[in-house]
């Protein structure tokens, strides 16, 4: 914990910035020689290509008003409850943000990601029941959403699952405050409705789209230095800080995380594809083992998940 927390003495953000930059450059390069637009065309078109259109239709309409009205209840809310790192003190504080302070962590971001895909997918929906041919770079911004949606969502979920919920059980007002309606959107149903998704569609996923979740992590680090210097004064997770001496490290680990979650669901897609019951099963096990939808209420439901 005390190397997680050591900062370099000339705060060296320049450097930390550059590196960041430079891995993004090069996962923006391989997206190019991988072909990955030319992939993401397909993967639109077999997101797109159900027989149920209609109920298709529906259904992305009713999970992007439930996007829609988990952001509106977030704006709505008249308290909030955040330890964050304070950027001026280097240490961590207690905040109440209200407003569009809220969408400043990963799960808020996995929400807007979630809605922008359900968006798309509705309007392409839409767009198919009147007849109408999807342009390529509709079905493009479709897949590319989903994608990077997939990968955010699931780390979330298991991020929330198994490290943030049993490591507040001990504050009870905060434990409870991530069953509130917007936080079960953004750690539960936001994975749900993408998993339901996969076993509706079954979507031609690509190894190459884990670049994505490489790009959206150094994305969301890259923002959240000019955040906390011109904007809010924090960063909502201290491993985020470029002022540390590992923070190129650690912020890294954060965007493989993400890939690494799309991968395990790319090779659950693929199990599908092969085993279409069985792979299926696996998907929704998957997610079933990810998402909790009450508090732990007795100290041996915490220790059965330690």
């Amino acid at each position: 914990m005390q190397e997680f927390d050591k900062y370099h003495p000339n705060d060296r953000v320049i450097w930390s910035l550059t590196t960041l930059l430079g891995f993004g450059g090069f996962a923006t390069l391989l997206l190019f020689v991988w072909d990955v637009p030319s992939l993401l065309t397909s993967t639109g078109t077999s997101l797109m290509d159900s027989t149920g259109v209609y109920s298709a239709f529906i259904w992305r309409l009713f999970c992007l008003m439930v996007g829609i009205s988990a952001i509106i209840y977030m704006f709505r809310m008249k308290t909030g409850h955040m330890i964050v790192r304070s950027h001026q003190k280097k240490e961590d504080i207690l905040i109440h943000p209200l407003g569009i302070r809220k969408f400043v962590t990963f799960s808020s971001w996995t929400l807007l990601l979630n809605v922008a895909y359900f968006f798309l997918a509705t309007l392409s929906s839409f767009a198919i029941v009147l007849g109408f041919d999807l342009s390529e770079s509709l079905n493009q911004a479709l897949a590319g959403t989903f994608v990077t949606a997939l990968g955010a969502s699931f780390l979330t979920s298991t991020v929330v699952r198994y490290v943030i919920l049993p490591g507040d059980y001990t504050d009870d007002e905060h434990h409870q405050r991530q069953f509130w309606f917007h936080n079960q959107v953004m750690h539960n149903f936001c994975t749900i409705f993408l998993v339901t998704e996969i076993i509706i569609t079954t979507p031609q996923l690509e190894f190459s789209y884990m670049l994505f979740g490489i790009l959206i992590g150094l994305t969301y680090a890259l923002f959240a230095f000019p955040f906390a210097v011109f904007g809010g004064g924090y960063y909502c997770y201290p491993f985020i800080d470029p002022r540390l001496r590992k923070a190129p490290l650690f912020i890294m680990i954060l965007a493989l995380a993400i890939s690494i979650s799309y991968v395990g669901v790319w090779l659950a897609s693929e199990f599908i594809f092969h085993s279409s019951i069985l792979g299926r099963v696996v998907l929704v096990l998957w997610c079933a083992s990810i998402v909790q939808f009450r508090p732990l209420s007795q100290p041996s439901e915490l220790a059965l998940r330690k």
